[in-house]
């Protein structure tokens, strides 16, 4: 039995992808432990599973000594130039990176992630070719809600409108529009907000739809796993409902990042800007990044759930 540390990037869409490798080293009955600043609450998702913080910068070389394998998801962040370092210096060949893009962190032994395909598919080819395990499926060990039927509410949509970064989110306008025409369609409109946002969304209230409030991952899951469909920008939200295998529609302006960062369990779909966009930077117009929900209309987001719910039918 092997002692495993896997580190994993700060969001949740990266612990759910990573937890696949948590989840595959411990059916080989290694001992895991998993690094992730949400690791109070994803104990709620998965069942006997070891969860600490990140260590201190100063603590992680002492900390990380104790571990037979140390497997590393590179984001390219301060705290993963600091293992590399430490990897380096002390010649830890049993210390892995996966790399979703080339990076000047990446060794021999390393994996390094196809563009073309989704983070969930890349973490189980590095798996197999990186940590040598017999993996023959996308299971991460993800608890279904207890007394819940899936996709009970076949007619309510979860949308949601935000994301850890502001500038992947399409216009709050835009969405309040959709909102309403799917309501008229004789659907029933969720937005899912987290209890830091919604302080600036109750006002969905005011039109109509319903603002859940969730004390925790468990009571959102259970949310999405009993929801029909899932709408929204790149997020964490986004892979839990791809997840639980709810279908689900990623609204991006930036669909090459995003043909690998989608959610890679369930059914899905990526909308975005008709055709590709322009970053100028030598002249700070960056268009691709800044302004691209003004190319992605409404429209054209209906008619990619109108396609989402006739591929599922």
């Amino acid at each position: 039995m092997k002692r495993v540390a896997v580190i994993c990037a700060k969001g949740l869409g990266d612990a759910l992808v990573m937890m696949i490798v948590a989840h595959h080293m411990r059916k080989a009955n290694h001992h895991v432990t998993f690094f992730h600043n949400q690791f109070e609450e994803l104990p709620l998702l998965f069942q006997g599973l070891s969860t600490c913080p990140h260590p201190h910068f100063e603590a992680s070389e002492a900390h990380l000594s104790e571990f037979d394998q140390v497997v590393i998801q590179n984001d390219g962040s301060k705290r993963a130039k600091l293992l590399d370092k430490i990897r380096r210096k002390g010649e830890r060949n049993h210390w892995i990176f996966f790399c979703p893009t080339p990076s000047k962190l990446f060794r021999e032994g390393d994996f390094l992630f196809d563009s073309n395909q989704s983070m969930v598919t890349n973490i189980c080819l590095g798996c197999k070719k990186a940590l040598h395990l017999k993996i023959t499926t996308k299971k991460n060990g993800l608890l279904l809600p207890q007394n819940s039927l899936h996709r009970k509410d076949q007619k309510r949509i979860v949308i949601h409108p935000t994301s850890s970064d502001p500038k992947r989110n399409w216009r709050r306008s835009q969405f309040f529009i959709l909102a309403e025409y799917l309501r008229e369609k004789g659907y029933t409109i969720s937005f899912s907000l987290s209890p830091k946002e919604r302080p600036k969304w109750l006002d969905v209230e005011k039109r109509g739809f319903l603002l859940p409030r969730f004390a925790n991952l468990s009571e959102l899951s259970a949310h999405l796993y009993e929801s029909g469909f899932f709408i929204g920008n790149d997020s964490g939200t986004g892979h839990l409902a791809s997840n639980l295998g709810i279908p689900t529609l990623t609204i991006t302006g930036n669909p090459k990042w995003v043909r690998m960062w989608r959610p890679g369990w369930g059914f899905g779909m990526i909308v975005a800007p008709p055709f590709p966009l322009p970053n100028f930077k030598w002249i700070g117009l960056t268009i691709r990044k800044n302004f691209w929900q003004y190319f992605l209309t409404t429209q054209r987001v209906i008619q990619s759930f109108h396609k989402l719910e006739q591929s599922i039918l």
